[in-house]
């Protein structure tokens, strides 16, 4: 985060802890002076305002353009006419299937403050919403990829803007052409269980030859097992047997082959410890544990690391060469290192990157990425269940994208996805009592989305689309 942004957050955290001294200073004052019930409920209002309108996990300025650059996009001007959307000139986004439109947009004073600004698009018959953050100003990106051939055969579709409205400036729309992913053999890399499933669940049901490799086994904070076994040691073990189960068992709801589902078994947070000295034996942080083979059991096939199951940098090239050369895949699909912050997304990543380079397989033709956790919020996507995705946030320096992927899903599709995250024992953590009771206040003025369970990812990745990016 660059300085600018910190000085934002820090002034912010400021404000907030300003507000919270000075009610609850006067509701000490007014207990003093006798007004009781008059300061608890004075406490209570401050309360509801905080979990309305300053809770949010916002670390940014909204207030500031999403900047990004697409060196390869085919772009053409267009027009917003009594909120009709027209393109200038069509013609070359004949063949694209992914479409953004860039516009700068402001929310509402008031309503933008409180209710989340959203977008409604509609060609009269498919109507969806793509939704943004409470106080934007700036430009945005609208994924408009669901009504790109209407447009382009000139077709109406219209766009209108709630809780918030467009600023006067250019509108252009970046299209992005590919062939046809669905019919191309793809390798799906997982860092942790329920990653592929958050990612690219909807693709993996769709595609025809399709292998899931996960690379850790996402033992740590174990914390909700500790009822079962009050040794750290053996909850960790419990919770990374389970996810390691979670991995194998849960591409088959969408469709995978038994056969083509593997779990590496390394240890979480460990990957840039093994990228840094490929040679050395990493032991997991809460299992104590050095080999992987206690995370394997559930393969169907085995590895080249089997042979010794050191946890090291060396073992997982070793083996992703491996997997690579097995499953010949002309499609990998792996974290964005650049979108993505969380460090095993960002090493596991650089390891595929290795694993190729080193391949005798050399029919790779795309590299596609994803973002599951994202620098300045963790509320991306936003929006209910059901919604548009589109880019996340990025406001400290131009991020170059060299494509867009945006794959529609089916509402079948959509709503087995929510099982598939349902059935991820990591996604059914105790819940806190403060999530339920601000949910409850939110339901409020209909702003929660825990229409499928507590976990944000329930709001977050049951989308419309999924959304993949390009690496160079």
């Amino acid at each position: 985060m660059n300085t600018q942004s910190a000085t934002w957050l820090k002034r912010k955290k400021q404000k907030n802890k300003i507000k919270a001294c000075l009610i609850v200073g006067l509701g000490i004052i007014g207990i003093v002076l006798g007004f009781y019930w008059q300061s608890l409920l004075l406490l209570l209002l401050f309360y509801i305002a905080h979990e309305l309108l300053w809770s949010d996990h916002i670390f940014y300025n909204p207030k500031s353009d999403y900047l990004y650059s697409f060196p390869k996009a085919i772009c053409t001007k267009a027009k917003l006419e009594n909120g009709r959307l027209c393109l200038v000139k069509g013609d070359g986004l004949a063949t694209c299937d992914t479409a953004v439109l860039a516009i700068s947009i402001k929310s509402d004073v008031f309503l933008g403050t409180i209710f989340d600004p959203y977008v409604e698009i509609s060609d009269g018959k498919h109507i969806a919403k793509q939704y943004f953050e409470r106080g934007l100003k700036g430009k945005r990106y609208i994924n408009i990829s669901g009504w790109l051939e209407k447009l382009i055969d000139g077709e109406v579709v219209s766009i209108k803007f709630k809780y918030c409205q467009p600023l006067p400036s250019d509108i252009v729309v970046y299209g992005f052409c590919h062939e046809d992913f669905i019919n191309k053999k793809t390798l799906i890399i997982a860092p942790h269980a329920d990653d592929a499933e958050l990612a690219a669940f909807g693709l993996y049901s769709q595609v025809k030859d399709v292998a899931v490799v996960t690379l850790t086994a996402g033992e740590v904070e174990a914390e909700s097992f500790s009822h079962v076994y009050a040794d750290g040691k053996k909850a960790s073990l419990l919770k990374g047997r389970l996810r390691a189960f979670d991995s194998i068992a849960v591409p088959q709801w969408g469709g995978v082959k038994p056969e083509n589902i593997i779990h590496l078994g390394y240890f979480c947070l460990r990957l840039k410890e093994m990228f840094d000295d490929l040679s050395k034996t990493t032991i997991s942080l809460t299992a104590g544990v050095d080999s992987t083979k206690v995370f394997r059991e559930f393969n169907s096939f085995s590895l080249p690391s089997d042979k010794n199951n050191h946890a090291s940098g060396e073992n997982l090239i070793r083996d992703l060469k491996f997997l690579i050369e097995k499953f010949k895949p002309e499609v990998i699909i792996m974290p964005h290192s650049q979108l993505d912050p969380h460090e095993d997304h960002i090493y596991a990543s650089k390891f595929v990157e290795l694993a190729i380079k080193e391949s005798s397989f050399k029919g790779v033709e795309y590299m596609l990425g994803y973002a599951n956790h994202f620098h300045y919020t963790d509320m991306h996507p936003f929006g209910p269940p059901h919604s548009i995705a589109s880019l996340p946030p990025n406001i400290e320096s131009v991020q170059a994208i060299y494509g867009l992927f945006s794959l529609s899903l089916s509402e079948n599709v959509q709503k087995n996805k929510v099982y598939a995250l349902e059935m991820m024992h990591d996604l059914k953590r105790p819940v806190k009592l403060k999530k339920v009771i601000r949910s409850l206040i939110q339901k409020i003025i209909g702003r929660s989305y825990g229409r499928y369970g507590y976990d944000a990812y329930f709001s977050k990745n049951i989308k419309n689309n999924e959304f993949f990016y390009f690496k160079k």
